[in-house]
C-alpha cells in the first residue's frame, strides 16, 4: 500500500503552537522527528524540549491509511 501525505509544519513558538494536547509531530533541533506528548504547560510556554534538545517544528500526526 502506498499513502502519500502532505505534512503542514509549524514553528515551535508563543502563537502558532495547537490549540489541544496531545501527540504531535515535533522535528527537534538534532535532526530526529519523534511522534511527541505535548502538554498544555508545552503549549501555553511555546516551547517544547526532550532533554537536552529543542522542538523547532511541529505537525498533526500522520493518518493511519487502515
Amino acid at each position: 500500500m502506498l499513502q502519500t501525505v502532505t505534512i503542514d509544519w509549524h514553528l515551535v513558538e508563543q502563537g502558532s503552537m495547537p490549540r489541544n494536547e496531545g501527540s504531535y509531530l515535533v522535528a527537534f533541533d538534532d535532526g530526529a522527528v519523534e511522534t511527541y506528548p505535548m502538554s498544555d504547560q508545552d503549549i501555553k510556554r511555546g516551547e517544547v524540549r526532550d532533554g537536552q534538545t529543542h522542538g523547532l517544528l511541529w505537525a498533526e500526526g500522520i493518518p493511519s491509511p487502515i
